[in-house]
């Protein structure tokens, strides 16, 4: 048996189980349609993707692909590459005996999983005694043993209805929910670690990404703006049938009108209420819902709870997520590795020259209030007209 003897992709799915019919039924179509997208996107060709039994299936004579490529899309727990027979005793150990002489390795452990579901003349306790008995007969040359409580390799098992489907792998999938289960949220992101974190968090709980990256031109290098934008449409690329936007906002204005009404200390007060504020224009030209940061409780001092007090008062019809907040950096750089975003932000560019060298930890709301009277805040709309706006994904 060859890998290409693969016809048919299970995925699996978890919290979409639980909700209720009519909720599982849209969701469940959502999630069809997105892995059909990945699927195209990646030229992974496909005779079907359909739900039966609480389950997803592909069609497709290149499952371990399509099977890596499902894996991607949120909503998806885990995949696993099967080769389909007939649900009788004698077709399931031809086949899985042929499997095992594929996939299995000399001399290690195995063990056999089997599960069954619905009426059939044998239980599932028959299929893995008989499967085992027939893999260390029939391939002796392998020297193999049964280990059942800690196998270095398996062979899995699930008899449904009429046919039963075999197979030795199971990839982890991004987990979460469907793609547009959740409405549009405008996401900031920088060239820092925390921004990208944060938004894949709220992506992979259904919603849509709007970008949204502050330029500090000339307070910072030319490159950041490249570095945001690689970070966003590594992001994007887990997005399938929605379009994915990012504004690029020239943001030096605002900043200098701060420096001329507030003590320095602030700088970075004022610089992230107006990010809200233009954060918040942004929603309300897409349709979004909310506003998402990737602030870290205590971790720099505009990010302590009496400054995000602070700062989140500059916009109060938009709810505020910050889904990094209870998280420490060492949890932020696993993620960020996991993603491939880590690289991006270390690559050395220096995004902003205007930060205090003593900066403001428990700004009084009231000096705020009316430091902000004597600014000309109109300077952000102005802002928004010089945005520049990228597709970085098309809706298919």
């Amino acid at each position: 048996m060859t890998k290409a003897e693969y016809t048919l992709v299970i995925i699996r799915f978890g919290e979409i189980g639980i909700k209720s019919t009519q909720t599982r039924r849209r969701m469940t179509n959502l999630l069809i349609g997105h892995i059909e997208s990945a699927l195209r996107q990646n030229e992974i060709h496909f005779d079907k993707v359909y739900s039966v039994y609480g389950r997803i299936y592909i069609i497709t004579r290149d499952a371990i692909r399509a099977a890596e490529v499902a894996a991607t899309v949120f909503g998806v727990v885990s995949t696993s590459p099967v080769v389909e027979t007939a649900a009788e005793m004698d077709k399931i150990l031809a086949t899985g005996e042929k499997l095992a002489r594929a996939e299995f390795k000399k001399g290690l452990s195995f063990a056999v999983d089997a599960r069954r579901i619905g009426e059939h003349p044998f239980s599932s306790q028959d299929v893995r005694k008989n499967l085992g008995e027939r893999i260390l007969e029939g391939i002796p040359e392998l020297e193999l043993t049964v280990n059942l409580t800690d196998p270095e390799q398996s062979i899995y098992v699930e008899v449904r209805q009429d046919n039963a489907h075999i197979f030795t792998q199971t990839i982890r999938g991004v987990g979460g929910m469907p793609t547009g289960s959740q409405g549009k949220v405008v996401c900031t992101i920088s060239t820092g670690l925390d921004s990208p974190i944060a938004a894949y968090k709220v992506m992979k709980r259904g919603c849509i990404p709007v970008f949204l990256h502050l330029d500090n031109t000339p307070y910072a290098d030319e490159q950041c703006s490249e570095i945001a934008m690689k970070q966003a449409q590594l992001l994007a690329d887990y997005i399938h049938g929605f379009e994915v936007k990012m504004y690029i906002v020239p943001h030096a204005p605002d900043i200098e009108e701060a420096q001329k009404h507030a003590p320095k200390k602030m700088t970075c007060l004022f610089c992230k209420r107006n990010m809200l504020r233009i954060a918040r224009e942004i929603a309300i030209q897409e349709k979004a819902d909310a506003i998402v940061t990737g602030e870290i409780i205590g971790e720099q001092a505009s990010q302590t709870t009496a400054n995000l007090r602070v700062i989140e008062q500059a916009v109060t019809d938009f709810p505020i997520l910050r889904p990094n907040a209870g998280d420490d950096k060492v949890e932020i750089e696993r993620v960020a590795r996991q993603l491939g975003t880590y690289k991006f932000a270390n690559e050395g560019a220096s995004c902003c020259t205007l930060n205090p060298k003593y900066p403001s930890v428990q700004a009084d709301p009231e000096k705020v209030a009316s430091c902000e009277e004597l600014m000309d805040l109109g300077i952000l709309k102005e802002e928004l007209k010089n945005a520049r706006v990228l597709v970085l994904r098309e809706a298919k």
